[in-house]
């Protein structure tokens, strides 16, 4: 009788945005059941990414080389979590390549990401029964400071003839460095950052970029993974709800100063 009474206690517009919330968070727990049950996972699209794999495709038939840079956040650092994100685009990437026979060049700026990089490049073989042919001279850790990593991955980029050159990971403003050695030799480029300066030393350089959380949805769009796919879908699912949430908590809040006037 007590729980009762204090629900009727409630005002109606604060139950209503705990209805709302609530709501939404039964609406997340339903996608994580039907993405355990094997349903298709249908996640908004990346433009940024989008095309990526049919590149890949057709670069197995006109030759090229990829060449993807992982930036020079450490894994032990404060930036740890944008370079998983970069590592997950990555393996998206590996995937691909070795399935259509492209070569892969990866460069990285920090020796953390040197060890796991290559590991990611030699599952994605033996994933495909390819172990022989792994090679982990195909990362390549170039330098430790960010200027010089970039100047370094920009000199990699030219000589090993790339095709394709996308950036991931963590990255400053040196990120044009390695825009400009891409737009002379007219490459595609593609970036997925959450740093300012590196999304503005790109904006013009790309019209493939993918901005701030962005970043964990390539991720999850280039590997497929359906827990990858599903997380992507609750967070969607959730952000929305929050912003729901807030505009009608604005509202209730502003018709109530209304009407106290």
């Amino acid at each position: 009788m007590d729980l009762l009474a204090d629900l009727g206690a409630i005002e109606p517009h604060v139950a209503a945005l705990i209805i709302l919330v609530v709501s939404g968070l039964m609406l997340a727990g339903m996608m994580v059941l039907r993405g355990r049950r094997g349903s298709a996972v249908a996640v908004r699209s990346l433009p940024a990414f989008r095309d990526l794999r049919n590149r890949i495709q057709d670069m197995a038939e006109t030759g090229g080389t990829i060449h993807v840079a992982v930036g020079s956040g450490a894994l032990d650092g404060q930036d740890s979590v944008i370079s998983l994100g970069g590592l997950q685009t990555l393996e998206g990437i590996a995937d691909a390549t070795v399935a259509y026979g492209v070569p892969l060049l990866v460069t990285v700026g920090d020796p953390t990401l040197l060890v796991v990089c290559q590991d990611v490049l030699r599952r994605a073989h033996e994933r495909r029964g390819l172990s022989g042919f792994y090679d982990p001279a195909r990362v390549r850790y170039v330098a430790p400071s960010p200027p010089a990593y970039a100047a370094g991955a920009a000199y990699e980029l030219s000589v090993e003839d790339a095709s394709v050159s996308v950036l991931a990971g963590v990255f400053g403003a040196e990120a044009s460095l390695i825009a400009d050695a891409g737009s002379r030799r007219g490459l595609p480029q593609l970036a997925a950052l959450a740093n300012t300066q590196a999304i503005g030393a790109l904006y013009g350089a790309t019209d493939h970029l993918a901005v701030g959380e962005e970043l964990f949805a390539a991720g999850a769009q280039m590997t497929e993974d359906r827990p990858q796919l599903v997380s992507l879908l609750v967070q969607d699912v959730l952000r929305v709800n929050l912003v729901v949430v807030t505009i009608i908590a604005a509202a209730l809040a502003l018709l109530g100063s209304l009407g106290a006037g």
